[in-house]
């Protein structure tokens, strides 16, 4: 799709993404947006990269759609509502630190492939001393002529069983060195002494250990300076944030409960009926603070508090949707397999993914409250 192809406006685009979805839904898994980034969501990145939505919001000299982020946002919380899939890693922060940062030759080997849906990336940053505060973290790149040779491990690292490269967040410089002493390396996942190890989840989902020995990785495939990989994963992950909670995620799931409500009788219990109202006035809070962190980045002003916010806010809230029919007693829906008790399992991840609760808690007290000096960052489970 070219750029004069795309509807005028981010609602239009909307539009036709909903009518993409429904066109496709009878081929989906109906729960497909709670699965990996492999198989039938892997084909499903791929007809939208022929269609030009992966790289959207990209600038058209980068090959991109050259649209404000408003059109990214419109097609992730569509994908949402429709439980259809979750963003890409390649497709985000990843191309955004490529666009920013990479050379012209680096952007021509790895951007075709992110924007058609053929490449796949891996989150390497968490660690198992190292998830939530990234300064801390121990694996080393030491420079040999040409490479940099590569050990350490990664913890919690989504879609690395089945990705075509690791976003590898590593330390060339000293311990004490601490952000000072990061880099970004490129690192195929074919290369030889990278092991990868399931660990399962409650959900069923698969997250992985990945064991670096002795990896070579050509210095060719680092991203910007030596050391300044703080700088480059702080601007994509504020760019990032819009994406983190979607409402159209939460939309589709207080639309079940108010469905479950009606079918078992409960809607007509006054205390269900008041859990109800209070649970659709937070999804519209949602929704409104949503479009506020779009509006700030499109202005290019600072999100980070105000997203930590609505990541706190926003896996409450999903936990309160999944927790009610539980708590009115429907015995039912502790049945493997029902919705909500999936929904209960998979919801205590979401406290987890894009930073834990208790990070972001952190980040609201010492910014908004004053409570304690520093900051700092989570950056586990995508």
């Amino acid at each position: 799709m070219t750029v004069d192809q795309l509807p005028a406006t981010a609602e239009d685009f909307r539009g036709e993404v909903a009518a993409f979805l429904s066109e496709t839904a009878e081929h989906r898994d109906p729960w497909q947006y709670f699965r990996d980034r492999s198989g039938a969501t892997a084909d499903l990145y791929r007809d939208l990269g022929q269609r030009g939505w992966l790289s959207v919001s990209w600038p058209v000299s980068d090959g991109g759609g050259g649209r404000s982020a408003d059109f990214e946002f419109a097609l992730w919380d569509e994908m949402a509502y429709a439980r259809a899939a979750r963003p890409p890693i390649s497709g985000g922060l990843v191309a955004r630190s490529i666009i920013d940062h990479a050379s012209a030759v680096q952007k021509a080997w790895l951007l075709p492939g992110i924007a058609d849906g053929s490449v796949s990336f891996a989150l390497g940053y968490s660690e198992p001393e190292a998830g939530s505060d990234l300064t801390g973290l121990r694996s080393r790149a030491v420079r040999d002529g040409d490479a940099y040779v590569v050990t350490g491990e990664k913890r919690w690292t989504s879609d690395a069983h089945h990705a075509d490269f690791l976003w590898l967040l590593c330390r060339t410089g000293t311990t004490e060195s601490r952000a000072r002493g990061l880099s970004l390396l490129v690192v195929p996942m074919s290369s030889a002494g990278i092991e990868v190890f399931p660990i399962e989840t409650l959900d069923g989902h698969r997250l992985n250990e990945v064991r670096l020995t002795d990896v070579v990785v050509p210095a060719e495939n680092r991203i910007g300076e030596e050391g300044g990989a703080w700088t480059i994963i702080h601007a994509a992950l504020a760019r990032e944030r819009h994406l983190q909670v979607l409402p159209g995620r939460l939309r589709r799931d207080f639309e079940e409960l108010c469905s479950w409500a009606a079918r078992s009788g409960h809607s007509g219990r006054g205390d269900v009926q008041r859990r109800l109202s209070f649970l659709a006035a937070c999804t519209d809070a949602i929704a409104a603070t949503a479009r506020s962190i779009l509006g700030r980045i499109m202005l290019d002003q600072d999100t980070s508090l105000i997203a930590a916010r609505q990541k706190i806010v926003g896996t409450w809230l999903i936990q309160q949707i999944a927790r009610l029919p539980l708590e009115v007693g429907d015995a039912r829906q502790l049945v493997v397999g029902e919705p909500f008790e999936f929904m209960w399992r998979e919801c205590v991840l979401e406290t987890i993914a894009g930073g834990t609760s208790e990070i972001m808690a952190g980040l609201v007290a010492r910014r908004a409250l004053g409570l304690g000096p520093g900051s700092t960052d989570g950056g586990a489970i995508r």
